[in-house]
């Protein structure tokens, strides 16, 4: 029962996104091909995801799309596999449909209108996605871990109903309402910082791990709110994560673990965020990658892909990421500038497809 899953490249620049598609079927029974896509990065990778599934997959039939949330660089590509593929299911979040609560937080109790249309616009992406869906006549699911239960191929872990709720208090459409000059300044104040910061560099060996835990804030909002998908198929697990940083991946490890899932075994995990170090931290890895292995040499058990630009290093992605998920037995591959496919053993070879380079230990990492 073989099982496919490719991770496009986005972009060419610095910007790094998301444009995953997968497939699985079972050989001894033509026409039992499942596709579907998470993410579609940006328009013109949406156009290249409508090629290779055409190409690679041999259908013009979607069965699932997963918008994971609705930032550009996962949402806007979607709206080219909507138009140009035939899409049975789309799982999206629509924020605008959570607002009572916000609104009483904000004690805007009498302007559900204005806040729906403030989330709107804020939103577009995933607007205009729900948008092209009800006119093409594609049914959508708000994808809760609390609200479609698991079946034996895929399990959503996060986000619960209650926790996007509460992450939605904090989107930055929400705090440009109540205080939108001083959220501004502060957006520029840290663009200006980041951009006079010069790189610096530290050692690290095997056993030195320089990985931080991040600050509570250093993921936002509407990161924490992606969703986080496990696909489970003929004894091999492949963890999605886009762009959930520690809160949204706790939540999702502590359900997981009541549902008798060891995140631990998992055969392939999807790095958040590029690689970003503000996203994942030591004792989050240990829990959902395993714990550190003594000995550097030691055979990896499982594949991490990142979702990386060509010119996105050394901050997508991070080497102090990549060295945590090496000392934890993953072997790392970056998409950058290329499409990495993820197979399994009795998957067909593709022709003029060769195998992808990981990514080395580095003994230089950025502060």
């Amino acid at each position: 029962m073989p099982s496919e899953i490719d991770f496009l490249k986005v972009g060419d620049g610095e910007r790094s996104g998301d444009a995953i598609a997968l497939r699985f079927w079972d050989q001894a029974q033509p026409g039992t091909q499942t596709v579907v896509v998470l993410d579609g990065g940006t328009k013109e990778s949406g156009a290249e995801l409508v090629s290779h599934i055409t190409t690679h997959y041999k259908t013009s039939v979607v069965n699932a799309v997963i918008c994971t949330h609705s930032d550009a660089d996962h949402a806007s590509g979607l709206t080219e596999v909507l138009e140009n593929l035939e899409v049975k299911h789309l799982l999206m979040h629509l924020p605008w449909n959570h607002v009572a609560d916000i609104e009483e937080n904000l004690k805007k109790a009498s302007a559900t209108d204005k806040v729906r249309q403030h989330f709107r616009k804020s939103l577009e992406n995933a607007h205009e996605l729900e948008n092209l869906a009800k006119k093409k006549g594609i049914p959508i699911v708000e994808p809760f871990s609390d609200k479609i239960p698991p079946n034996n191929v895929f399990t959503i872990l996060g986000p619960s109903t209650t926790f996007y709720e509460n992450l939605l208090k904090s989107f930055r459409c929400v705090e440009e309402l109540e205080m939108k000059d001083r959220f501004w300044a502060e957006v520029l104040a840290t663009l200006a910082k980041t951009a006079d910061k010069a790189i610096t560099w530290l050692d690290e060996t095997w056993g030195v791990e320089t990985l931080a835990e991040p600050a509570a804030d250093d993921c936002s909002a509407e990161n924490n709110s992606s969703v986080i998908l496990l696909f489970s198929h003929a004894g091999r697990k492949f963890l999605f994560t886009s762009d959930a940083g520690v809160p949204a991946l706790t939540e999702a490890a502590a359900y997981a673990e009541t549902l008798g899932i060891d995140l631990k075994t998992l055969t392939g995990i999807q790095i958040p965020h590029h690689g970003s170090k503000h996203n994942v931290g030591p004792q989050i890895l240990d829990r959902i990658v395993g714990p550190k292995l003594n000995d550097a040499n030691a055979n990896t058990t499982k594949s991490a892909i990142v979702s990386a630009a060509k010119e996105g290093a050394p901050k997508h992605p991070s080497r102090r990421v990549v060295n945590a998920f090496k000392r934890r037995g993953a072997r790392v591959i970056a998409t950058q500038g290329n499409t990495i496919l993820h197979r399994s053993a009795d998957a067909p070879e593709r022709e003029g497809w060769s195998n992808a380079t990981p990514l080395p230990f580095y003994d230089k990492v950025e502060e």
